[in-house]
Protein backbone atom coordinates (compact mmCIF):
# COMPACT_ATOMS: atom_id res chain seq x y z
CA UNK A 1 0.00 0.00 0.00
CA UNK A 2 1.17 3.49 -0.77
CA UNK A 3 1.50 6.38 1.63
CA UNK A 4 -1.87 7.88 2.69
CA UNK A 5 -2.76 11.10 0.93
CA UNK A 6 -2.27 14.33 2.84
CA UNK A 7 -5.22 15.97 1.04
CA UNK A 8 -7.89 15.06 3.65
CA UNK A 9 -5.68 16.37 6.42
CA UNK A 10 -5.13 19.66 4.60
CA UNK A 11 -8.85 20.07 3.92
CA UNK A 12 -9.62 19.17 7.49
CA UNK A 13 -7.22 21.79 8.80
CA UNK A 14 -8.68 24.37 6.44
CA UNK A 15 -12.21 23.62 7.62
CA UNK A 16 -11.12 23.90 11.26
CA UNK A 17 -9.42 27.22 10.56
CA UNK A 18 -12.56 28.56 8.89
CA UNK A 19 -14.65 27.27 11.80
CA UNK A 20 -12.45 29.05 14.34
CA UNK A 21 -12.66 32.24 12.28
CA UNK A 22 -16.43 31.99 12.02
CA UNK A 23 -16.80 31.28 15.75
CA UNK A 24 -14.83 34.45 16.48
CA UNK A 25 -17.14 36.38 14.16
CA UNK A 26 -20.17 34.95 15.96
CA UNK A 27 -18.82 35.93 19.37
CA UNK A 28 -18.35 39.49 18.15
CA UNK A 29 -22.05 39.75 17.29
CA UNK A 30 -23.14 39.94 20.92
CA UNK A 31 -21.10 43.12 21.47
CA UNK A 32 -22.89 44.72 18.51
CA UNK A 33 -26.21 44.24 20.35
CA UNK A 34 -25.24 45.93 23.62
CA UNK A 35 -27.68 48.72 24.48
CA UNK A 36 -30.22 47.67 21.85
CA UNK A 37 -33.82 46.66 22.45
CA UNK A 38 -34.76 43.02 21.73
CA UNK A 39 -36.25 43.86 18.28
CA UNK A 40 -33.15 45.89 17.39
CA UNK A 41 -30.84 43.10 18.56
CA UNK A 42 -32.83 40.61 16.50
CA UNK A 43 -32.40 42.70 13.36
CA UNK A 44 -28.64 42.88 13.94
CA UNK A 45 -28.42 39.11 14.36
CA UNK A 46 -30.52 38.33 11.28
CA UNK A 47 -28.48 40.69 9.15
CA UNK A 48 -25.18 39.21 10.28
CA UNK A 49 -25.86 35.47 10.62
CA UNK A 50 -25.85 34.56 6.88
CA UNK A 51 -22.35 36.01 6.54
CA UNK A 52 -21.07 34.69 9.87
CA UNK A 53 -22.32 31.16 9.09
CA UNK A 54 -21.53 31.29 5.37
CA UNK A 55 -25.02 30.05 4.53
CA UNK A 56 -27.79 30.82 2.05
CA UNK A 57 -30.72 30.57 4.44
CA UNK A 58 -31.37 31.60 8.01
CA UNK A 59 -34.81 30.75 9.28
CA UNK A 60 -35.55 31.76 12.87
CA UNK A 61 -38.77 31.03 14.72
CA UNK A 62 -39.30 32.42 18.22
CA UNK A 63 -42.14 31.72 20.67
CA UNK A 64 -45.14 33.94 19.98
CA UNK A 65 -43.66 35.55 16.85
CA UNK A 66 -44.70 34.91 13.24
CA UNK A 67 -42.09 33.15 11.17
CA UNK A 68 -42.33 35.63 8.30
CA UNK A 69 -40.60 38.24 10.44
CA UNK A 70 -37.47 36.19 10.87
CA UNK A 71 -36.75 34.38 7.59
CA UNK A 72 -33.72 35.41 5.51
CA UNK A 73 -32.73 34.06 2.10
CA UNK A 74 -29.53 35.20 0.34
CA UNK A 75 -29.27 38.00 2.90
CA UNK A 76 -32.69 39.47 2.10
CA UNK A 77 -36.12 38.93 3.67
CA UNK A 78 -38.18 36.13 2.14
CA UNK A 79 -41.31 37.35 0.37
CA UNK A 80 -44.44 36.62 2.36
CA UNK A 81 -46.04 34.66 -0.46
CA UNK A 82 -43.00 32.35 -0.65
CA UNK A 83 -43.12 31.30 2.99
CA UNK A 84 -45.79 28.55 2.80
CA UNK A 85 -43.92 26.67 0.11
CA UNK A 86 -40.61 27.24 1.89
CA UNK A 87 -41.90 25.95 5.22
CA UNK A 88 -43.59 22.96 3.57
CA UNK A 89 -40.36 22.00 1.80
CA UNK A 90 -38.28 22.33 4.96
CA UNK A 91 -40.77 20.30 7.00
CA UNK A 92 -40.20 17.17 4.93
CA UNK A 93 -36.50 17.70 4.26
CA UNK A 94 -34.10 15.02 5.50
CA UNK A 95 -31.02 16.29 7.43
CA UNK A 96 -28.50 14.95 4.90
CA UNK A 97 -30.68 15.35 1.79
CA UNK A 98 -30.76 18.61 -0.20
CA UNK A 99 -34.06 20.45 -0.30
CA UNK A 100 -35.25 21.90 -3.63
CA UNK A 101 -36.48 25.42 -2.75
CA UNK A 102 -36.27 27.03 -6.19
CA UNK A 103 -35.55 25.65 -9.68
CA UNK A 104 -31.87 26.48 -9.36
CA UNK A 105 -31.45 26.33 -5.58
CA UNK A 106 -30.67 23.19 -3.58
CA UNK A 107 -30.04 23.63 0.13
CA UNK A 108 -28.63 21.25 2.72
CA UNK A 109 -30.22 22.18 6.07
CA UNK A 110 -29.50 21.72 9.76
CA UNK A 111 -31.46 23.06 12.72
CA UNK A 112 -30.86 23.68 16.42
CA UNK A 113 -32.90 24.77 19.44
CA UNK A 114 -32.65 28.40 20.57
CA UNK A 115 -32.78 28.69 24.39
CA UNK A 116 -34.95 31.62 25.53
CA UNK A 117 -35.40 31.43 29.28
CA UNK A 118 -37.83 28.58 29.87
CA UNK A 119 -38.91 28.46 26.21
CA UNK A 120 -37.32 27.25 22.99
CA UNK A 121 -37.07 28.65 19.51
CA UNK A 122 -35.77 27.10 16.32
CA UNK A 123 -32.83 28.18 14.17
CA UNK A 124 -32.49 26.54 10.76
CA UNK A 125 -29.67 27.26 8.33
CA UNK A 126 -29.26 26.09 4.78
CA UNK A 127 -26.08 25.78 2.68
CA UNK A 128 -25.82 25.49 -1.09
CA UNK A 129 -23.15 22.80 -0.58
CA UNK A 130 -23.12 19.50 1.28
CA UNK A 131 -22.80 19.94 5.03
CA UNK A 132 -19.58 19.43 6.95
CA UNK A 133 -20.93 17.82 10.13
CA UNK A 134 -17.91 18.43 12.36
CA UNK A 135 -17.82 22.20 11.62
CA UNK A 136 -21.29 23.24 10.42
CA UNK A 137 -22.95 21.62 13.42
CA UNK A 138 -20.57 23.37 15.83
CA UNK A 139 -21.25 26.72 14.19
CA UNK A 140 -25.01 26.17 14.18
CA UNK A 141 -25.12 25.25 17.88
CA UNK A 142 -22.93 28.25 18.75
CA UNK A 143 -25.18 30.53 16.69
CA UNK A 144 -28.37 29.17 18.32
CA UNK A 145 -26.88 29.69 21.79
CA UNK A 146 -25.71 33.19 20.83
CA UNK A 147 -29.14 34.17 19.52
CA UNK A 148 -30.85 32.93 22.68
CA UNK A 149 -28.47 34.52 25.17
CA UNK A 150 -28.26 37.82 23.25
CA UNK A 151 -32.03 38.19 22.98
CA UNK A 152 -32.55 37.16 26.60
CA UNK A 153 -29.89 39.63 27.76
CA UNK A 154 -31.48 42.38 25.69
CA UNK A 155 -34.87 41.51 27.18
CA UNK A 156 -33.56 41.65 30.76
CA UNK A 157 -31.76 44.96 30.16
CA UNK A 158 -34.86 46.40 28.50
CA UNK A 159 -36.95 45.40 31.51
CA UNK A 160 -34.37 46.99 33.82
CA UNK A 161 -34.42 50.19 31.76
CA UNK A 162 -38.21 50.31 31.84
CA UNK A 163 -38.18 49.64 35.58
CA UNK A 164 -35.78 52.54 36.15
CA UNK A 165 -37.93 54.81 34.00
CA UNK A 166 -41.04 53.69 35.87
CA UNK A 167 -39.40 54.36 39.23
CA UNK A 168 -38.28 57.80 38.07
CA UNK A 169 -41.81 58.69 36.97
CA UNK A 170 -43.25 57.16 40.15
CA UNK A 171 -40.88 59.22 42.27
CA UNK A 172 -41.83 62.37 40.40
CA UNK A 173 -45.55 61.71 40.79
CA UNK A 174 -45.23 60.88 44.49
CA UNK A 175 -42.93 63.76 45.32
CA UNK A 176 -45.18 66.37 43.70
CA UNK A 177 -47.99 66.05 46.28
CA UNK A 178 -45.44 65.58 49.07
CA UNK A 179 -43.74 68.90 48.32
CA UNK A 180 -46.58 71.23 49.43
CA UNK A 181 -47.33 69.01 52.43
CA UNK A 182 -43.77 69.20 53.74
CA UNK A 183 -43.51 72.94 53.07
CA UNK A 184 -46.87 73.55 54.78
CA UNK A 185 -45.65 71.62 57.81
CA UNK A 186 -42.58 73.84 58.03
CA UNK A 187 -44.87 76.88 57.98
CA UNK A 188 -47.18 75.37 60.62
CA UNK A 189 -44.17 75.09 62.94
CA UNK A 190 -44.42 78.86 63.38
CA UNK A 191 -47.96 78.56 64.77
CA UNK A 192 -47.88 76.74 68.15
CA UNK A 193 -51.67 76.30 68.25
CA UNK A 194 -51.43 73.58 65.58
CA UNK A 195 -48.48 71.76 67.16
CA UNK A 196 -50.11 68.33 67.54
CA UNK A 197 -51.61 68.28 64.04
CA UNK A 198 -48.32 69.50 62.59
CA UNK A 199 -46.42 66.67 64.28
CA UNK A 200 -48.81 64.06 62.86
CA UNK A 201 -48.55 65.44 59.32
CA UNK A 202 -44.80 65.86 59.62
CA UNK A 203 -44.24 62.32 60.88
CA UNK A 204 -46.31 60.60 58.21
CA UNK A 205 -45.21 62.78 55.29
CA UNK A 206 -41.56 62.20 56.21
CA UNK A 207 -42.25 58.47 56.51
CA UNK A 208 -43.79 58.45 53.04
CA UNK A 209 -40.94 60.54 51.64
CA UNK A 210 -38.48 58.07 53.13
CA UNK A 211 -40.23 55.10 51.51
CA UNK A 212 -40.12 56.90 48.16
CA UNK A 213 -36.43 57.68 48.58
CA UNK A 214 -35.60 54.07 49.50
CA UNK A 215 -37.56 52.74 46.55
CA UNK A 216 -35.73 55.03 44.13
CA UNK A 217 -32.36 54.67 45.84
CA UNK A 218 -32.08 50.90 45.71
CA UNK A 219 -31.28 50.49 42.00
CA UNK A 220 -28.94 53.48 41.97
CA UNK A 221 -27.14 52.76 45.24
CA UNK A 222 -26.62 49.03 44.72
CA UNK A 223 -25.35 49.60 41.16
CA UNK A 224 -22.99 52.36 42.28
CA UNK A 225 -24.74 55.09 40.31
CA UNK A 226 -25.15 57.47 43.24
CA UNK A 227 -22.68 60.33 43.16
CA UNK A 228 -21.16 60.78 46.62
CA UNK A 229 -19.67 63.97 48.02
CA UNK A 230 -16.23 63.63 49.60
CA UNK A 231 -15.60 65.92 52.55
CA UNK A 232 -14.46 65.72 56.12
CA UNK A 233 -17.36 65.41 58.53
CA UNK A 234 -17.48 64.98 62.29
CA UNK A 235 -18.90 61.60 63.27
CA UNK A 236 -20.83 63.29 66.09
CA UNK A 237 -22.76 65.46 63.58
CA UNK A 238 -23.48 62.40 61.42
CA UNK A 239 -24.95 60.53 64.40
CA UNK A 240 -26.90 63.58 65.53
CA UNK A 241 -28.57 63.78 62.13
CA UNK A 242 -29.20 60.01 62.19
CA UNK A 243 -31.00 60.32 65.51
CA UNK A 244 -33.14 63.10 64.02
CA UNK A 245 -34.13 60.76 61.18
CA UNK A 246 -35.23 58.00 63.56
CA UNK A 247 -36.52 60.28 66.35
CA UNK A 248 -40.27 60.09 65.49
CA UNK A 249 -40.25 56.27 65.65
CA UNK A 250 -38.06 56.19 68.78
CA UNK A 251 -40.34 58.66 70.52
CA UNK A 252 -43.59 56.99 69.50
CA UNK A 253 -42.41 53.61 70.82
CA UNK A 254 -40.93 55.15 73.99
CA UNK A 255 -37.55 53.59 73.36
CA UNK A 256 -34.67 54.61 75.58
CA UNK A 257 -31.53 55.23 73.59
CA UNK A 258 -27.93 56.12 74.31
CA UNK A 259 -25.26 57.51 71.99
CA UNK A 260 -21.58 57.31 72.96
CA UNK A 261 -19.53 60.49 72.76
CA UNK A 262 -17.81 60.57 69.35
CA UNK A 263 -15.40 63.28 70.41
CA UNK A 264 -13.42 64.68 67.49
CA UNK A 265 -13.57 61.51 65.38
CA UNK A 266 -13.74 62.55 61.73
CA UNK A 267 -14.64 60.52 58.65
CA UNK A 268 -14.53 61.35 54.95
CA UNK A 269 -17.59 60.99 52.77
CA UNK A 270 -21.02 62.30 51.93
CA UNK A 271 -22.64 63.77 55.09
CA UNK A 272 -26.17 63.07 53.85
CA UNK A 273 -25.45 59.46 52.92
CA UNK A 274 -23.47 58.81 56.11
CA UNK A 275 -26.43 60.04 58.15
CA UNK A 276 -28.67 57.81 56.01
CA UNK A 277 -26.56 54.77 56.92
CA UNK A 278 -27.03 55.20 60.67
CA UNK A 279 -30.54 56.59 60.30
CA UNK A 280 -31.53 53.38 58.50
CA UNK A 281 -29.90 51.24 61.19
CA UNK A 282 -31.63 53.17 63.99
CA UNK A 283 -34.98 53.00 62.20
CA UNK A 284 -34.51 49.27 61.70
CA UNK A 285 -33.73 48.80 65.40
CA UNK A 286 -36.77 50.86 66.41
CA UNK A 287 -39.07 48.84 64.11
CA UNK A 288 -38.07 45.51 65.65
CA UNK A 289 -37.71 46.55 69.29
CA UNK A 290 -40.92 46.44 71.38
CA UNK A 291 -42.11 49.62 73.15
CA UNK A 292 -39.92 50.55 76.09
CA UNK A 293 -36.92 48.72 74.66
CA UNK A 294 -33.33 49.91 74.66
CA UNK A 295 -31.22 51.02 71.68
CA UNK A 296 -27.56 52.01 71.89
CA UNK A 297 -24.98 53.51 69.54
CA UNK A 298 -21.57 52.32 70.74
CA UNK A 299 -18.34 53.86 69.45
CA UNK A 300 -14.99 52.06 69.44
CA UNK A 301 -12.05 54.10 68.12
CA UNK A 302 -9.39 52.07 66.29
CA UNK A 303 -6.11 52.94 64.63
CA UNK A 304 -7.19 54.81 61.48
CA UNK A 305 -10.79 53.62 61.77
CA UNK A 306 -13.83 53.53 64.02
CA UNK A 307 -16.44 50.90 64.83
CA UNK A 308 -19.96 52.23 65.28
CA UNK A 309 -22.39 49.62 66.59
CA UNK A 310 -26.17 50.05 66.65
CA UNK A 311 -27.41 47.59 69.28
CA UNK A 312 -30.94 46.76 70.40
CA UNK A 313 -32.66 44.30 72.73
CA UNK A 314 -35.52 43.60 70.31
CA UNK A 315 -36.75 40.57 68.38
CA UNK A 316 -33.36 39.43 67.15
CA UNK A 317 -32.63 37.58 63.93
CA UNK A 318 -32.79 33.85 63.28
CA UNK A 319 -29.46 32.26 62.24
CA UNK A 320 -30.76 31.26 58.80
CA UNK A 321 -31.70 34.88 58.05
CA UNK A 322 -28.40 36.50 59.04
CA UNK A 323 -26.62 35.72 55.76
CA UNK A 324 -29.42 37.27 53.66
CA UNK A 325 -30.22 40.29 55.81
CA UNK A 326 -28.44 42.78 53.51
CA UNK A 327 -30.13 41.56 50.32
CA UNK A 328 -32.77 43.85 48.71
CA UNK A 329 -36.41 43.17 49.65
CA UNK A 330 -35.42 40.85 52.52
CA UNK A 331 -36.86 41.45 55.98
CA UNK A 332 -36.09 39.52 59.13
CA UNK A 333 -39.76 39.36 60.04
CA UNK A 334 -42.67 40.34 57.84
CA UNK A 335 -45.19 39.01 60.33
CA UNK A 336 -44.86 38.62 64.09
CA UNK A 337 -45.03 41.85 66.04
CA UNK A 338 -42.74 44.06 63.95
CA UNK A 339 -43.93 47.54 64.78
CA UNK A 340 -43.69 49.06 61.36
CA UNK A 341 -43.61 47.66 57.87
CA UNK A 342 -41.26 48.68 55.11
CA UNK A 343 -39.95 47.72 51.73
CA UNK A 344 -37.00 45.62 52.88
CA UNK A 345 -34.55 48.05 51.25
CA UNK A 346 -33.00 49.94 54.16
CA UNK A 347 -30.29 47.41 55.04
CA UNK A 348 -29.40 46.76 51.38
CA UNK A 349 -28.85 50.51 50.99
CA UNK A 350 -26.77 50.56 54.19
CA UNK A 351 -24.53 47.76 52.91
CA UNK A 352 -23.89 49.44 49.57
CA UNK A 353 -23.30 52.91 51.01
CA UNK A 354 -20.89 51.64 53.67
CA UNK A 355 -18.83 49.86 51.02
CA UNK A 356 -18.88 52.98 48.83
CA UNK A 357 -17.33 54.84 51.79
CA UNK A 358 -14.51 52.30 52.09
CA UNK A 359 -15.97 50.57 55.13
CA UNK A 360 -17.70 47.35 56.11
CA UNK A 361 -20.85 46.34 57.97
CA UNK A 362 -21.60 43.17 59.94
CA UNK A 363 -24.66 41.87 61.75
CA UNK A 364 -24.75 39.82 64.96
CA UNK A 365 -27.65 38.17 66.76
CA UNK A 366 -27.86 35.27 69.16
CA UNK A 367 -31.31 34.41 67.83
CA UNK A 368 -34.98 35.20 68.30
CA UNK A 369 -35.77 37.47 71.22
CA UNK A 370 -32.10 38.19 71.93
CA UNK A 371 -31.64 41.47 70.09
CA UNK A 372 -29.33 42.37 67.23
CA UNK A 373 -26.21 44.45 66.62
CA UNK A 374 -25.07 46.07 63.39
CA UNK A 375 -21.41 47.08 63.41
CA UNK A 376 -20.17 49.59 60.85
CA UNK A 377 -16.45 50.19 60.44
CA UNK A 378 -15.35 53.38 58.67
CA UNK A 379 -11.88 54.85 58.09
CA UNK A 380 -11.07 58.00 60.08
CA UNK A 381 -8.84 61.00 59.38
CA UNK A 382 -7.36 63.84 61.41
CA UNK A 383 -9.90 66.72 61.54
CA UNK A 384 -9.20 69.96 59.71
CA UNK A 385 -9.23 73.26 61.61
CA UNK A 386 -12.73 74.76 61.85
CA UNK A 387 -13.61 77.67 59.60
CA UNK A 388 -15.76 80.38 61.17
CA UNK A 389 -19.28 80.65 59.69
CA UNK A 390 -21.04 83.99 59.12
CA UNK A 391 -23.39 84.99 61.93
CA UNK A 392 -27.09 84.22 61.47
CA UNK A 393 -28.09 87.85 62.09
CA UNK A 394 -25.78 89.08 59.33
CA UNK A 395 -27.18 86.43 57.00
CA UNK A 396 -30.77 87.52 57.66
CA UNK A 397 -29.88 91.15 57.02
CA UNK A 398 -28.25 90.17 53.74
CA UNK A 399 -31.31 88.18 52.63
CA UNK A 400 -33.43 91.36 52.59
CA UNK A 401 -31.39 92.48 49.58
CA UNK A 402 -31.97 89.24 47.61
CA UNK A 403 -34.90 88.71 45.23
CA UNK A 404 -35.96 85.12 44.52
CA UNK A 405 -38.44 84.03 41.82
CA UNK A 406 -40.33 80.75 42.42
CA UNK A 407 -41.70 79.09 39.26
CA UNK A 408 -43.97 76.02 39.52
CA UNK A 409 -47.20 75.08 37.79
CA UNK A 410 -48.41 73.58 41.08
CA UNK A 411 -49.79 76.70 42.76
CA UNK A 412 -49.64 75.14 46.24
CA UNK A 413 -45.92 74.46 45.88
CA UNK A 414 -45.19 77.90 44.44
CA UNK A 415 -47.16 79.80 47.07
CA UNK A 416 -45.92 77.84 50.09
CA UNK A 417 -42.28 77.91 48.98
CA UNK A 418 -42.50 81.63 48.24
CA UNK A 419 -44.08 82.26 51.63
CA UNK A 420 -41.38 80.22 53.39
CA UNK A 421 -38.58 82.15 51.66
CA UNK A 422 -40.28 85.44 52.50
CA UNK A 423 -40.45 84.37 56.15
CA UNK A 424 -36.69 83.72 56.02
CA UNK A 425 -36.15 87.31 54.90
CA UNK A 426 -35.99 87.11 51.09
CA UNK A 427 -37.97 89.19 48.62
CA UNK A 428 -40.06 86.79 46.53
CA UNK A 429 -42.26 86.62 43.44
CA UNK A 430 -44.12 83.74 41.76
CA UNK A 431 -44.91 82.46 38.28
CA UNK A 432 -46.78 79.37 37.13
CA UNK A 433 -45.38 78.86 33.61
CA UNK A 434 -42.35 79.79 31.53
CA UNK A 435 -43.87 82.80 29.76
CA UNK A 436 -45.08 84.33 33.02
CA UNK A 437 -41.64 83.67 34.50
CA UNK A 438 -39.97 85.60 31.67
CA UNK A 439 -42.44 88.49 32.05
CA UNK A 440 -41.96 88.58 35.83
CA UNK A 441 -38.20 88.40 35.45
CA UNK A 442 -38.09 91.65 33.48
CA UNK A 443 -39.99 93.59 36.16
CA UNK A 444 -38.73 91.81 39.29
CA UNK A 445 -35.05 91.31 38.24
CA UNK A 446 -34.38 88.40 40.61
CA UNK A 447 -30.95 87.39 41.85
CA UNK A 448 -32.03 83.74 41.95
CA UNK A 449 -34.85 81.52 40.71
CA UNK A 450 -36.25 78.16 41.79
CA UNK A 451 -37.57 76.51 38.62
CA UNK A 452 -39.78 73.44 38.39
CA UNK A 453 -38.47 71.28 35.55
CA UNK A 454 -41.88 69.86 34.62
CA UNK A 455 -43.52 73.09 33.52
CA UNK A 456 -46.24 72.85 30.85
CA UNK A 457 -45.28 73.93 27.35
CA UNK A 458 -41.74 75.24 27.71
CA UNK A 459 -40.19 73.11 30.45
CA UNK A 460 -37.71 74.19 33.11
CA UNK A 461 -34.69 73.07 31.07
CA UNK A 462 -35.60 75.29 28.12
CA UNK A 463 -36.52 78.15 30.46
CA UNK A 464 -33.09 77.93 32.08
CA UNK A 465 -31.38 78.01 28.68
CA UNK A 466 -33.40 81.08 27.72
CA UNK A 467 -32.54 82.85 30.99
CA UNK A 468 -28.86 82.06 30.55
CA UNK A 469 -28.96 83.41 26.99
CA UNK A 470 -30.64 86.64 28.11
CA UNK A 471 -28.92 87.24 31.47
CA UNK A 472 -25.65 85.32 31.36
CA UNK A 473 -24.18 83.55 34.36
CA UNK A 474 -25.04 86.12 37.03
CA UNK A 475 -28.44 84.84 38.23
CA UNK A 476 -28.45 81.67 40.32
CA UNK A 477 -30.75 79.00 38.88
CA UNK A 478 -32.01 76.19 41.10
CA UNK A 479 -33.79 73.17 39.61
CA UNK A 480 -36.65 71.68 41.65
CA UNK A 481 -37.97 68.35 40.42
CA UNK A 482 -39.37 64.98 41.38
CA UNK A 483 -36.82 63.31 39.07
CA UNK A 484 -33.69 62.40 41.02
CA UNK A 485 -31.63 60.13 38.77
CA UNK A 486 -28.04 61.00 37.90
CA UNK A 487 -28.97 61.62 34.26
CA UNK A 488 -31.51 64.23 35.46
CA UNK A 489 -28.79 66.04 37.41
CA UNK A 490 -26.47 65.98 34.42
CA UNK A 491 -29.20 67.32 32.14
CA UNK A 492 -29.95 70.11 34.64
CA UNK A 493 -26.28 71.07 34.77
CA UNK A 494 -26.07 71.12 30.97
CA UNK A 495 -29.14 73.39 30.84
CA UNK A 496 -27.36 75.94 33.04
CA UNK A 497 -28.63 75.19 36.53
CA UNK A 498 -26.35 75.83 39.51
CA UNK A 499 -28.15 73.42 41.83
CA UNK A 500 -30.50 70.42 41.55
CA UNK A 501 -32.94 69.90 44.47
CA UNK A 502 -35.31 66.95 44.70
CA UNK A 503 -38.93 67.47 45.75
CA UNK A 504 -40.12 67.83 48.42
CA UNK A 505 -37.59 70.67 48.55
CA UNK A 506 -36.27 71.31 52.06
CA UNK A 507 -36.59 75.00 52.87
CA UNK A 508 -33.59 74.62 55.17
CA UNK A 509 -31.41 73.25 52.33
CA UNK A 510 -32.66 75.87 49.89
CA UNK A 511 -31.97 78.74 52.30
CA UNK A 512 -28.52 77.32 53.07
CA UNK A 513 -27.68 77.25 49.36
CA UNK A 514 -28.96 80.78 48.81
CA UNK A 515 -26.99 82.00 51.84
CA UNK A 516 -23.84 80.47 50.41
CA UNK A 517 -24.26 81.50 46.77
CA UNK A 518 -26.37 84.65 46.67
CA UNK A 519 -26.67 86.44 50.02
CA UNK A 520 -23.98 89.15 50.42
CA UNK A 521 -21.71 88.81 53.45
CA UNK A 522 -19.73 91.46 55.24
CA UNK A 523 -15.98 91.14 54.93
Amino acid sequence: MGEPSSRPTTEHHARLSHCIRDLAALNALSSMCIGRTPPEALEVLLDALPTALGCELVLLTLPGKPIKQHAMLRGAPVQVDALPALCAALAVAEPDTPCQLEPNLLLWCHEAEVPLGGERGRLLVGHSRPLQPETDRVLLNAAAHLVGTTLETARVLELARRKDEFLAVLGHELRNPLAPIVTAVELLARHPAAARERQVIHRHSRHLARLVDDLLDISRVTSGHVELASEQVMLASVLERAVEIAAPLLSRNKHSYHVDDAGQLTVVGDPVRLAQIFGNLLTNAAKFTPPGGKIEILIEPLSGAVNVTVKDNGRGIAPDQLRRIFEPFVQADRHGDALRGGLGLGLAIVHSLVERHGGSVEVFSAGRGLGASFRVQLPTVAPRPKVAEPALVAAREGRAQVRVLVVDDNTDIAELLSESLAYEGFQTAMAYDAQKALDTWRSFAPHAAVLDLGLPGTDGYELAKTLRAEHGKSPTLIAATGYAQQKDRVRAEQAGFDCHLVKPVSVHDLVAFLDERVVPHET
